[in-house]
């Protein structure tokens, strides 16, 4: 269902209120690792399958799927 890549939407609620954030899945085992940004900045976490939609597919040029971009196309590994 799911594959490293994915653009998902995970609902953040750590702080005791719902928060909708567009992350990347990281790695994919009985959870799924995924890196999301958030008012604190990057975070990457473990999360249950139901706990994420899956937006799109795109695929890091770099093989880094760090999230930094967001799939904006403006790659910190391509910044000088």
């Amino acid at each position: 269902m799911f594959e490293v890549g994915d653009s998902v939407c995970y609902i953040d609620t750590k702080a005791g209120k719902k928060v909708v954030c567009h992350g990347m899945v990281l790695e994919i085992k009985e959870q799924i690792k995924i890196s999301y940004h958030n008012t604190n900045g990057q975070e990457i976490i473990w999360v249950d399958p139901t706990e994420i939609d899956k937006i799109n597919s795109s695929r890091c040029s770099h093989n880094a799927e760090c999230g930094w971009c967001d799939d904006t196309g403006e790659c910190i590994y391509e910044q000088k």
